[in-house]
């Protein structure tokens, strides 16, 4: 008989399920020991308590359907994921060569396709384990298509305004096709006027779009703005406030996050809680807090549980994000010590290990 760790929302937990992980309170009080047999007054209390996800014990029996747990899900996640990659690589070569979207292989990804990468359990998890430096827009466009997806659903987006956005996501670069490989792959800083090419890309990919009936207009709009600032600060309008429009609100938040997130040629990869914590920073001034703020809560709960490397050095467990500071987890080391970050300013996280 195998143990594996899985995380779930507390809706979807029952009673006689075993915690994995302790749960801790706002004031770092332990409120479940690790090991705990859940009980129907335990869960009441988790709810109370406002507890929004637990990692649980499942057992995985020798011969059983599911031998291979949480790990065959993730690899079913990647090898979808990797089809996708080289389908979305297609269209976009195809695009840059023709100068023409071939929109029924991107429709289909959005309407279908994509579906059970957006409702996978643990997306944001799965995410981090596929990355890598290598076909970054292609990769950067799937992600973004499904961090946007799975923020949608977090909105109470359904139907066809989901998959419209998922859809957005796809095509938000699809004017990078469009700017020389030289400029969109050079392994280093762009100077200024390589950096005024990159930024005509959504004016680009909005022109290969605009005279079409296949795509709605808001998914239009959202190629074109989807690096608009609330305060006016983004491109290629410099459009503020209420002038961008929603969907390109959704995309931004997204996109922030991948492109923060992913390794490139030229840098590494920051840590999904020093992101977080840019983007609650830009809530209000450059991003639309009503999207950022469920972003923000929903990731941050995923996190819980990630290995990661401190800058010292030492190996450590994520056991709780504050809602107010979420680069600054508390953290448990191997040996069964607890460090609050917040509190040991002198450590930070340099580094994910695992989801």
């Amino acid at each position: 008989m195998l143990w594996i760790t899985r995380h779930h929302l507390l809706s979807e937990v029952q009673t006689g399920m075993i915690l994995a992980r302790p749960v801790v309170s706002d004031d770092m009080s332990i409120l479940l020991n690790e090991n705990t047999v859940l009980t129907d007054s335990m869960l009441a209390l988790l709810k109370t308590w406002q507890i929004q996800s637990l990692y649980v014990k499942e057992i995985i029996r020798e011969g059983g359907h599911n031998i291979s747990g949480f790990g065959s899900e993730q690899e079913a996640f990647g090898r979808n994921y990797a089809d996708i990659v080289r389908t979305l690589k297609d269209v976009f070569e195809k695009t840059r060569y023709f100068k023409e979207v071939p929109l029924g292989q991107v429709q289909e990804l959005a309407d279908q396709t994509i579906e059970s990468l957006v409702n996978a359990t643990g997306v944001i998890s799965h995410l981090a384990s596929v990355r890598a430096a290598d076909d970054y827009t292609f990769r950067h466009s799937l992600n973004v298509g499904v961090i946007a997806g799975l923020l949608a659903k977090w909105l109470k987006f359904r139907g066809k305004g989901l998959r419209e956005i998922v859809l957005a996501g796809l095509l938000h670069d699809i004017g990078k096709t469009q700017v020389p490989l030289e400029i969109l792959n050079k392994p280093g800083p762009l100077s200024g006027e390589e950096m005024a090419v990159i930024e005509e890309h959504p004016i680009k990919g909005y022109k290969l779009i605009e005279d079409t009936d296949l795509i709605p207009q808001s998914v239009k709009l959202c190629v074109l703005q989807h690096h608009e600032r609330l305060d006016g600060s983004g491109y290629p309008l410099a459009i503020a406030g209420k002038e961008i429009a929603d969907y390109a609100r959704i995309i931004a938040v997204a996109d922030v996050y991948d492109a923060m997130t992913s390794r490139r040629v030229y840098r590494g990869a920051l840590t999904p809680f020093s992101v977080i914590a840019e983007i609650f920073a830009e809530m209000f001034i450059r991003l639309d807090p009503a999207v950022a703020l469920p972003f923000i809560s929903h990731v941050r709960d995923s996190l819980v549980g990630f290995l990661v490397r401190l800058s010292d050095g030492t190996e450590a467990r994520v056991v709780y994000l504050d809602k107010d500071r979420p680069a600054q987890p508390v953290v448990k080391l191997a040996g069964g010590d607890y460090i609050d970050l917040e509190k040991r300013r002198d450590l930070t996280i340099t580094e994910v290990i695992a989801s």
